[in-house]
């Protein structure tokens, strides 16, 4: 019974710190990736990696608007 139930709770932080890697350049955010990794393993990584990336925003630095 406690052997599986530390079983368990290593199985979650494994699937929470997978799920928080795959998360982290994604708009899902690595916090939410990681309790999606946590509670649902595999099933949390595949939305994880499904959500979409975060995209660079670039700004014109040279001061020329609108040429």
């Amino acid at each position: 019974m406690e052997q599986s139930i530390v079983t368990m709770i290593f199985g979650m932080i494994f699937g929470g710190i997978i799920g928080a890697l795959i998360g982290r350049k994604r708009k899902i955010g690595a916090g939410w990736a990681a309790l999606l990794g946590a509670v649902l393993g595999i099933i949390g990584w595949i939305i994880a990696a499904c959500s979409k990336k975060n995209e660079t925003e670039f700004m014109d630095m040279s001061g020329k608007e609108g040429q």
